[in-house]
């Protein structure tokens, strides 16, 4: 892959799956941190996904999955 290409597919990545085109920050100190923190769990992810050998996509599935499953368990546990 080269240099180009992989800029561009960090480009993408980075506005579809870390949301910074939808920070709201006013100040620019607010606005760096937002960038920073943002790429910084996206980073972590990207790693997550290399290690598992899972897509993105996956990842953020089984978290859904997941919080659904222990929402049923609670409701389950402490009905009306």
């Amino acid at each position: 892959m080269d240099a180009r290409w992989s800029v561009e597919v960090y480009h993408r990545e980075v506005k579809q799956n870390c949301g910074i085109e939808r920070c709201q920050a006013r100040t620019s100190r607010a606005q760096r941190n937002h960038i920073f923190l943002a790429i910084s769990a996206w980073f972590e992810q990207h790693k997550r996904c290399i290690s598992e050998k899972i897509t993105l996509y996956q990842q953020n599935w089984d978290v859904i999955k997941n919080a659904i499953a222990e929402h049923i368990r609670v409701l389950l546990a402490y009905p009306n």
